[in-house]
């Protein structure tokens, strides 16, 4: 898809309509209903698994992406960076997160060294089976509130509940506090009864960092791991290089720099961008992880980086199996069933959770 550049000056005399139309006539766009074709962009994974995917962006993602760019993206690049805007922020993100799941049950739980949310219809908790989600929001914003509707999506391709901790977030609680929470998070549901080879680990953007270097503690400590990880679109590098250059190519949909270096900076201040513990592309990978389901879109700044990971895991006999879903922005999986992609996308994680439980 063309990418139309324009200044955030421009926004109040952009036509959504023409601007989308012009972008599906240059394009060879996939109808609603036709057949997926394989293969897409995929890397090697050892699942067995089918994956297919529209050959080009479909209008309805079109115009998702569109829309963000233009009005969304603007909005995030000229956000100050004080608590106000933060907190303005993290409540109209859980707004939605819990507006777009009104259907699906949601228990907070205190119980535990964690407080989390356990998402999913009430027969799922008589499965023995469980998704560990790690939600997403650059470390500083998201909850377990705001991927609600996500976590719903995952429990319903598993058939089993999927449970969010709450974990602490930058700049009240900057490095390590999060992943000492995921830890604690996961060592508590073991403690609940459920089995290793019966949780999958899910992760979008922070999130899906904050489930590698789980994975990586698990695997340094001699600790059990779960039977498999579904990342969304993770963030795995915080060195901003690849970022900014991709982004001077083609502009990121969604994801603005500007927003990605304040959340960085609000998380880990004063750290080597490069440094391990807070950019898992760079952690020593063991052929003792388990297998790993990794989507990104296309479009979006975190590619390379998350390209990188995957080599790199594979390098080091990771099962890993990358797929880059063209012309899609960051963590388009939220917009199910809205897109297309998104649909497709979320069934390949319920095929690939259910492949590893079974």
């Amino acid at each position: 898809m063309t990418a139309h550049e324009s200044s955030p000056q421009d926004t109040d005399d952009f036509d959504l309509s023409s601007e989308l139309d012009e972008e599906i006539r240059d394009s060879d766009v996939a109808t609603e209903g036709s057949e997926l074709e394989h293969p897409f962009e995929h890397r090697s994974g050892a699942h067995g698994l089918t994956y297919r995917r529209p050959p080009n962006a479909t209008w309805r993602s079109k115009f998702v992406a569109v829309s963000m760019r233009r009005v969304l993206r603007p909005a995030l690049d000229r956000m100050p960076p004080d608590q106000r805007a933060l907190g303005r922020l993290r409540t109209m993100t859980n707004g939605i997160g819990r507006a777009g799941a009104l259907e699906t049950s949601g228990n907070w739980d205190n119980t535990g060294p964690v407080p989390g949310l356990w998402v999913g219809r009430r027969r799922f908790f008589t499965s023995d089976k469980l998704v560990f989600m790690l939600h997403g929001g650059g470390f500083t914003f998201g909850s377990p509130w705001s991927h609600k509707f996500l976590a719903a999506r995952f429990a319903r391709e598993l058939g089993a509940p999927t449970f969010l901790p709450d974990y602490r977030l930058a700049p009240e609680h900057q490095f390590p506090a999060a992943i000492e929470d995921a830890i604690a998070g996961y060592e508590w549901i073991l403690g609940q009864g459920y089995s290793p080879e019966n949780i999958i680990f899910a992760g979008d953007s922070a999130g899906g960092n904050l489930a590698l270097q789980l994975i990586d503690h698990l695997s340094d400590a001699g600790e059990p791991k779960p039977a498999g990880v579904a990342l969304l679109s993770p963030w795995v590098d915080m060195n901003l290089a690849d970022m900014t250059s991709r982004d001077m190519e083609r502009k990121d949909p969604f994801l603005a720099i500007g927003l990605v270096e304040k959340s960085r900076d609000l998380y880990a201040p004063g750290l080597d961008p490069d440094d391990p513990r807070i950019s898992p592309v760079n952690l020593n990978f063991s052929n003792d992880w388990p297998p790993f389901l990794i989507q990104c879109g296309g479009a979006e700044i975190f590619a390379g980086g998350i390209e990188l990971l995957h080599e790199r895991m594979v390098a080091s006999g990771v099962d890993s199996t990358l797929q880059v879903w063209p012309d899609q922005f960051h963590v388009f999986q939220a917009f199910h069933p809205l897109i297309p992609e998104a649909v497709g996308a979320i069934r390949n994680v319920g095929t690939f959770m259910r492949a590893q439980t079974d």
